[in-house]
């Protein structure tokens, strides 16, 4: 090594040491600000959402924006970006300097910043502007811009897709309807003779045809060109005998599930009151030649349907539907129309999301990057001249775009192996070079026409089963297959021989068609064209045949020009690595189809979709999947056979062994959580329903295992466990034991301190509880009209747990009238206690683990902060603490358990670990039985039972307390708020009639449990307050903390005694009296679940108002 060289790099370690240690030092300052800005905030926000961290935040994308390198590397371009971009029209753009790709670098590594946005607004007004609207030419005269539309039609009052696509632009309604002829985006002046032209069959054989299979080199899998077949038939579907004729719409509206006319969508429907459609059909029988996987998604796609159907009809968000539909057919067809019709809504926003988040994701590397920003073509917003860039304006395909998507090049060896077979069978081993489009066209006809009846359809030579659907583990295979195998890559000679005669037939459709040359095409996209074929493509073998074929580079043909131009190569803003002609266009045209639309647009709202629909078709970034959204169609639909942390559901259009090896350089902290294996299926859950049982499995941890020790491990084992190198075995091992060695000790310490805390609560709890409710009645109640109303739930009931944990135990702190320095406000800790416990103890949907375990980590790492920080601090003088609010006690309570369980056997910061783990996962469930019990005594037909609790809840007899827990056994074994518990066999066993083999995963349904008729007679509905209260010992099903019978039995009967003793207490007006919650099917068991008041389906309720005679507390 020269001298220079060694000066340089200590010169640039020095520089990088100095900016990590300056790093260091302004993040701790930029905490000590939010410190001060947290506590320096107001108690009352006024509606307003509290803001924290906010300066680390902005320092830590700093910090991250200044030190990237890529970003530092595409920021010395920025000016030359823009301007290029801008004035494209001119020479044309030079591609080949990828300023697009580091455009959107940029936008991607500064998404907070405001640059970001703008530079964003500014790609989508040129790309939407990259093709005309409305079109300028067509390749027939198209239909008029009127339509009829029926009365029925006339009378709903929400958006709703029509089968053919119209009524899509609202001032064109015609426009890009199914059976409309193609646009057409360029009008060529190439004066090239058509017999002059090469023979399309000498083309394919001196440019196209494979000569060898060449791996993706960007890692896309061969699912991803699935899903791809998906979006390509959608928009283009060629006239058999009318080229000009596109017979499917030009939006991205599913027809290929749908149909393109009345007739194709009343075949996959049911038209039974569900709005859902027949299992596992869909409408168009093209998908049945492309490979399995093709067919495969779009069988998920259908069950997504069926799902959404079954979703709005539980929920009923309007209070319009029946379950079961009406009886009269005039009434259940309108029902199932509306029905259908939202869940079409919310499907097609499903299939937008997953080609924004994961297609276009793909496209421009971005999930292989490890970026969750993505391009959004849907957002509103105003140009420089304050002009709103328009929206919803209509969209029709064109002939150019339908020669663009012809991507065979990239089917995988599997693929080419199905196709290739598929091909000889229809033409009996016939050779390839002697197939011609007359014998294509002929057989087609003959074999390739499926039965009438959608639901005998098949693919892949798969069964149906009694109820025509297709077994899970039969599409599981196809689409695990699809994702480990590597597409093929881009290239001039990358198209298998098989699609010999079928690129024959597309190459003289173009010519039919008229299309325009390769540089015409990238005349009209603002790109500069190319002077010579070895420009277009620099390899000799290729630019020299095509020069032979064509003479002049611009009488290059399109579709020849785009499949056998030069590829680029994976870098950032550049995934997907097609020829760069291609690369430019696709972009062009998804905003075109997504921003033209006006169902993905202006009419994609809440109240088109509802609350819930809308908010089911957001895309969630923390989900592991890098802003993807086909992971939850997948977990959705396939459960058994993409289970959590899943490579092949977080990255299905990745190859697993590139993605492994990508992400251990991109982000080295994530690689670890997932699971890189292909997933082995799970086995079925097997449901035990019977009191004796389902109390036996809750009772005997020994042999039926619960997952709560793990998951308590796991929300604390950021802050317990030091991040190792993971690199050798021996790093493994040792990381191995630390990690079992921490859980082992933080779950005795778990186990002593819930004795300490619940089993034997102060006998101060009672009291407090009773205190604090009233207190917090008094503080949150609010005057209307000369009634006082107050949210039972939000503002009480899901605060107790809340202030009793910051103010009496662990030490928060929470910002208080008392104690207004505080960081935490008491509604947002809520919300993080909930998730924690919903990771810990209801984690029933694979989709959102994930989320559900980051965001528990990232609470309890700042909860074990701060109660390490109070179990520090230096105890208060007599003074101080003569002075302190009595109300907070959690300084003291906190030593004394660190002096009885904690000194001498953990570190403070262990314990504290220990604390949080004890305490906080249950508080969010003992306020979620809690509510039940109010919700379920505030029924006017339970006056004399509210009466009854709060006479024995202030009864000084000893048996008073057993009563009121009578009463709230007995709520919650009728309206229970768990449906129930998952636990794994350690061993064989038999439940009543069931064998239980070692490894089996049971689901123990406490509802149906509570309702047993051996245990609670033949009429299990009935209320008895008279049982033993032995019968109730599943209510907790089988959880400690806050739920331990014994502080159960402390805190509820004073808390029930002061909300059932207001003066004329009852619910309040209409629907804000009531639980907004659904029940739906869970393992064969009824299953209650809540709808938030953003429209997320959650564990718990979140608002319940009454109304009270209480106006002196208001003063």
């Amino acid at each position: 090594m020269s001298l220079t060289s060694l000066f340089r790099l200590l010169f640039n370690f020095t520089l990088t040491a100095f900016a990590y240690i300056m790093a260091s030092i302004i993040r701790r300052i930029s905490k000590q600000a939010d410190k001060v800005r947290e506590e320096s905030a107001p108690l009352d926000t006024d509606g307003a959402r509290p803001q924290s961290g906010v300066y680390e935040k902005e320092w830590t994308n700093t910090v991250r924006e200044l030190t990237d390198p890529v970003l530092k590397k595409e920021l010395c371009h920025f000016g030359p970006i823009v301007d290029a971009l801008k004035n494209a029209s001119g020479k044309g753009l030079n591609d080949r300097d990828m300023l697009l790709e580091q455009m959107i670098t940029i936008m991607a590594h500064t998404k907070e910043a405001e640059i970001s946005k703008r530079l964003q607004q500014t790609a989508i007004n040129l790309l939407y502007k990259d093709l005309p609207h409305p079109p300028s030419a067509y390749l027939s005269l198209p239909s008029p811009s009127t339509r009829t539309v029926s009365p029925e039609e006339q009378k709903r009052t929400y958006a709703f897709r029509s089968a053919d696509g119209s009524n899509s632009s609202i001032v064109n309604p015609t426009m890009g309807l199914a059976g409309s002829p193609y646009a057409r985006s360029v009008a060529s002046q190439n004066l090239s003779a058509q017999k002059a032209l090469p023979d399309p069959g000498l083309v394919f054989d001196t440019l196209l045809k494979r000569d060898k299979f060449e791996e993706h080199p960007g890692g896309i899998s061969a699912l991803f060109f699935a899903f791809a077949d998906l979006v390509i038939h959608s928009i283009f579907n060629t006239h058999h005998f009318d080229g000009t004729i596109n017979d499917t719409s030009s939006y991205l509206d599913l027809s290929i599930l749908y149909g393109n006319s009345e007739a194709q969508v009343k075949a996959v429907r049911r038209n039974d009151g569900t709005g859902k459609l027949l299992d596992d059909v869909f409408a168009d029988p093209r998908l049945l030649l492309m490979p399995p996987s093709s067919c495969a998604l779009l069988i998920l796609l259908n069950r997504n349907h069926n799902y959404v159907a079954q979703r709005l009809l539980d929920i009923n968000e309007n209070g319009n539907y029946k379950n079961p539909p009406p009886e009269d057919e005039k009434a259940k067809q309108e029902q199932d129309d509306e029905l259908f019709h939202r869940s079409r809504l919310v499907n097609c926003g499903y299939f937008m999301k997953i080609i924004l988040g994961d297609y276009v994701g793909a496209i421009l590397g971005l999930v292989r990057d490890a970026s969750d920003w993505r391009l959004d073509p849907l957002s509103t917003y105003r140009g420089l001249d304050h002009e709103f860039v328009p929206t919803g304006e209509g969209n029709v395909v064109s002939v150019e775009f339908n020669l663009l998507y012809r991507w065979h090049a990239t089917l995988s060896q599997r693929d080419t192996e199905w196709t290739t077979e598929m091909i000889q069978g229809i033409f009996n081993g016939e050779e390839f070079k002697d197939i011609t489009p007359e014998k294509f066209k002929v057989a087609a006809h003959q074999h390739l026409i499926p039965p009438a009846n959608l639901q005998e359809w098949t693919f892949n030579n798969l069964k149906r089963d009694a109820n025509h659907r297709f077994k899970d583990e039969d599409l599981a295979k196809i689409l695990h297959d699809a994702t480990e195998s590597r597409a093929g890559a881009f290239k001039a000679r990358g198209i298998p021989e098989a699609l010999r005669v079928v690129e024959i037939m597309a190459i003289t459709q173009s010519r039919k068609w008229g299309t325009c040359s390769l540089n015409e095409f990238r005349k009209f996209l603002g790109l500069k064209p190319y002077k010579t074929f070895e420009e277009w493509n620099p390899k000799k073998e290729i630019h020299t045949a095509a020069a032979a074929l064509y003479k002049n580079i611009d009488s290059l043909e399109l579709h020849v020009g785009l499949q056998a131009e030069e590829a680029k190569n994976p870098c950032p803003g550049a995934g997907l690595c097609p020829g760069y002609t291609i690369s430019r266009a696709i972009l062009a045209d998804a905003v075109a189809l997504t921003r033209g639309d006006r169902f993905m647009t202006v009419d994609f709202t809440p109240f088109n979709l509802t609350a819930w629909g809308y908010q089911d078709c957001q895309y969630d970034s923390k989900d592991g999947s890098y802003g993807g959204m086909l992971t939850k169609l997948l977990f959705r639909t396939l459960p058994n056979y993409y289970p959590k942390g899943s490579a092949y559901a977080h990255f299905p259009f990745l190859e697993p062994t590139y993605m492994k090896e990508n992400l251990k350089k991109v982000d080295p902290s994530a690689f670890p959580k997932y699971a890189w294996n292909r997933p082995r299926p799970l086995s079925p859950s097997v449901t035990v329903d019977t009191f004796k049982e389902v109390q036996r499995v809750l009772a005997d941890e020994g042999t039926y295992l619960s997952a709560y020790d793990g998951r308590l491990f796991t929300i604390v084992q950021p802050t317990l466990i030091k991040k190792m190198d993971k690199g050798t075995l021996r790093d493994k091992e040792k990381l191995r034991n630390g990690s079992d060695a921490a859980s082992a000790k933080l779950v005795s310490g778990i186990t002593e301190l819930s004795k300490a805390i619940f089993a034997k609560p102060d006998a101060n709890v009672s009291s407090y509880f009773a205190q604090k409710t009233a207190a917090l009645i008094k503080q949150k109640a609010f005057l209307a009209a000369d009634i006082t109303y107050v949210d039972i739930v939000r503002d009480v009931v899901n605060l107790l747990p809340v202030y009793w944990l910051c103010e009496q135990v662990v030490g928060f702190p929470l910002k208080t009238e008392t104690h207004l320095d505080g960081t935490l406000y008491d509604l947002q800790t809520y919300e993080k206690f909930a998730e924690i416990a919903s990771y810990v103890y209801l984690n029933f949907d694979v989709a959102d683990d994930w989320r559900l375990r980051e965001q528990s980590q990232e609470h309890c790492a700042k909860f074990v902060e701060d109660a390490e920080k109070c179990l520090s601090e230096r105890p208060l003088s007599w003074i101080a603490h003569f002075y302190a609010s009595e109300n907070n006690q959690s300084h003291t309570f906190l030593r004394r358990l660190w002096t009885r369980f904690g000194k001498g056997k953990s570190t403070t910061h262990e314990f504290a670990a220990q604390v949080v783990a004890t305490v906080v996962p249950t508080a969010a469930l003992y306020s979620q039985a809690l509510a039940t019990v109010v919700n379920y005594y505030l029924d006017n037909a339970q006056e004399a039972a509210r009466e009854d609790i709060v006479k024995h809840a202030n009864s000084k007899e000893n048996d008073s307390l057993n009563k009121v827990m009578a009463y709230v056994y007995e709520a919650l074994r009728l309206d229970p708020p768990v449906a129930g518990v998952y636990r794994t066999a350690a061993k064989d066993d038999v439940l009543g009639d069931i064998k239980v083999s070692a490894g089996t995963n049971l689901f123990a349904s406490t509802v149906d449990a509570g309702r047993d008729i051996s245990v609670f007679g033949p009429d299990p509905s009935v209320a008895n307050y008279g049982r033993p209260l032995n019968d109730y010992n599943i209510t907790n099903f089988g959880v400690d903390g806050l739920l331990t019978s014994d502080f159960f039995r402390a805190t509820l009967p004073p808390v029930l005694g002061v909300i059932f003793s207001l003066k004329n207490l009852q619910r309040g007006p209409q629907q804000s009296g009531v639980f907004t919650r659904f029940v739906d099917d869970f393992h064969e068991s009824p299953r209650t679940q809540y709808i938030s008041q953003k429209g997320l389906v959650t564990q718990y309720p979140d608002s319940l108002i009454v109304q009270v005679s209480l106006p002196a507390l208001l003063h």
